[in-house]
């Protein structure tokens, strides 16, 4: 009995889909430009929130009253998250003027 052998598939890559040696060091330098972004953003983040939630927590459970101190903390950290994102999307926008930049 003879063994059937499945056909190797060619493999065409449409011209749309080669790049050149400069588009795929501009889409890496992207990459790595919105991980440092997401990166530091996120830290940012955990800080803002963090810190005056469990201020407030503790401030609440130190003066025995109600969660004043916590909702407090709680709308000090939404403005802060506004905050860090405005800036983050600013230091992102390709139409914001960098420091340095003459335009």
């Amino acid at each position: 009995m003879s063994k059937i052998t499945k056909p190797s598939p060619t493999t065409v890559v449409p011209d749309h889909d080669v790049k050149s040696e400069a588009e795929r060091y501009q889409i890496a330098a992207a990459k790595q430009q919105f991980l440092s972004a997401a990166l530091g953003m996120s830290w940012q983040l955990a800080i803002v929130v963090l810190v005056p939630i469990i201020g407030g927590y503790k401030l609440d459970v130190h003066t025995h009253s109600t969660p004043v101190y916590t909702i407090t903390g709680f709308v000090i950290a939404i403005v802060g998250m506004v905050i860090v994102v405005w800036r983050q999307l600013l230091l992102l926008s390709p139409t914001t003027p960098r420091k340095g930049s003459h335009k």
